[in-house]
């Protein structure tokens, strides 16, 4: 089961979210299957992967991302596979599509096996020969540290978008 929330619900949820004190806090905006699909304003994506992953469940994610990323100059994306059970070639297929939104991107990638990271980095390498967009990549065991390497590709963003 796939389920998305509007434009103006993720709007109203990410906004409900800056106003109170935890602002820390991610908001989900999507769902589908074992997936999940998290938001931290101002630039934070969140993909939680678990199950196996099929294309249709990616596109959904990537939709909803889509349609939260509109307008920002670029974007944070951490990617935790530590529940991924394997991915179907049309997942894979689906990833390679072009992203909506913003070409300013950093991904961290958090755990998995040392085998679900080689396959994650195939697919990284395809991404970037077919779209030919610089995408700066960490690989990393846990969320945290995958946090903090992103905190720091931040600011270069920010002055790449302007």
């Amino acid at each position: 089961m796939i389920r998305t929330r509007t434009p103006r619900r993720i709007e109203q949820a990410a906004g409900d979210r800056l106003n109170s004190k935890e602002s820390a806090k991610p908001v989900q905006i999507a769902r589908a299957g074992e997936c999940l699909l998290e938001v931290e304003e101002p630039d934070l994506v969140i993909y939680r992967l678990g199950g196996v992953v099929d294309g249709a469940q990616l596109r959904a994610l990537r939709a909803a991302e889509g349609q939260w990323n509109a307008g920002k100059p670029y974007l944070l994306v951490l990617i935790d596979i530590s529940r991924q059970k394997g991915s179907t070639m049309d997942a894979r297929k689906a990833s390679t599509e072009p992203a909506q939104g913003t070409p300013f991107r950093a991904l961290a990638v958090c755990g998995g096996s040392r085998y679900a990271r080689v396959l994650t980095d195939l697919v990284m390498r395809a991404i970037r020969a077919i779209t030919r967009t610089e995408l700066r990549l960490g690989y990393f065991d846990d969320e945290t540290s995958g946090r903090a390497w992103l905190d720091g590709q931040r600011a270069e963003l920010e002055a790449k978008a302007r």
